[in-house]
């Protein structure tokens, strides 16, 4: 499962350990803590378990489908669990996994729900997570909340370390400016996208609303003095699709502006990413820590992720600290290795 998954076995046993331990306590809710996009291969396990012992499974997530990659992790554990994707009524399978929309119409009585809001870019408040959980903790004698962060004073919590923590999690750096961003940008961001050029970069600059789509375009394009560099604007579907076929040009660098945030990051190689107008309010920590998150995931190399702004926002701030405290985390688990 290690290769799988590309979790490291002793990390894995720490949570199945964890989770197992909190299962048998017969407490009702427990969190697990951890990065954006990190792996669900940890729930393998329990599911496995009150499969066998005759129990039902209700995953909660905000895609539309299954989870494949913790379905193929169970079949290392029992290949005959039987699992299904509903939008409403009762199941017949012991694994079931529904969107989170379509929780008030899920009908049936679950052993566990596993409310999972890590392994896809989460649009969710903590407001709505807990009316949520609210509904789960009807459907099920057991509900498990994977999280960035505690959302309810009750159950417990444990605190889980990214899969591949041997790569720091993106801290993204703060640039603020007294220039009108609507009409130009400062100099500092202006020689980060200079050298996201000379080196064939794929951009992907994220701005709030349409309104700024429009004004940002314009001004990549008429008033930017960057030569050979292609602009492509991103709003609708259609758009990213076709962004997913540039973005694999290797030799030509490639600014694509967007306010299709985690869209365009689901189907776009990108290797960094720079948040326009990053005060606003549309950019929220956790969708701050997402787009870290998700741009973790499709680059490797340590991408940058630029906020750009004319004054630091709460938002802004709670999300370096969260970043900057995720690290943290690693690095005192590599000294308690040590």
């Amino acid at each position: 499962m290690g290769s799988l998954c590309k979790v490291n076995l002793e990390d894995l046993k720490y949570a199945i350990k964890k989770i197992d331990y909190w299962y048998k306590k017969n407490i009702r809710f427990l969190t697990i803590i951890t990065v954006p996009f990190n792996t669900s291969c940890i729930f393998s396990n329990i599911v496995s378990q009150i499969s066998n012992n005759g129990g039902n499974i209700l995953y909660v997530w905000g895609k539309k489908g299954e989870n494949r990659e913790l379905i193929s992790s169970i079949k290392e554990f029992d290949s005959n669990i039987t699992h299904s994707y509903i939008e409403s009524g009762n199941a017949a399978t012991k694994l079931t996994f529904v969107n989170y929309k379509n929780l008030f119409q899920i009908k049936g009585e679950y052993d566990l729900v596993i409310f999972d809001d890590i392994t896809y870019f989460s649009n969710l408040s903590n407001v709505a997570i807990i009316e949520f959980l609210d509904i789960c903790s009807r459907l099920g004698g057991r509900v498990l909340l994977y999280s960035i962060e505690k959302v309810a004073l009750i159950g417990e919590k444990f605190e889980l370390a990214a899969y591949n923590y041997n790569q720091p999690f993106l801290e993204p750096r703060i640039i603020t400016t007294r220039i009108d961003l609507n009409e130009d940008i400062p100099y500092s961001l202006y020689d980060y996208l200079k050298w996201f050029k000379d080196n064939n970069h794929k951009v992907c600059i994220y701005v709030p609303d349409k309104e700024k789509l429009e004004i940002v375009y314009d001004y990549f394009q008429n008033k930017l003095k960057l030569s050979d560099v292609r602009v492509i604007k991103v709003s609708k579907q259609d758009e990213i699709k076709r962004c997913e076929r540039v973005s694999k040009y290797k030799d030509k660098a490639i600014f694509v502006i967007t306010n299709k945030i985690e869209e365009l990051l689901e189907y776009c190689y990108v290797d960094d990413a720079v948040v326009l107008f990053s005060d606003h309010e549309r950019y929220t920590y956790k969708k701050i820590l997402y787009i870290c998150g998700q741009m973790r995931k499709i680059n490797a190399k340590l991408p940058e992720v630029l906020l750009v702004s004319n004054f630091i926002s709460n938002d802004m701030e709670k999300a370096k600290d969260m970043a900057r405290d995720f690290n943290k985390k690693v690095w005192e688990k590599r000294l308690r290795e040590v």
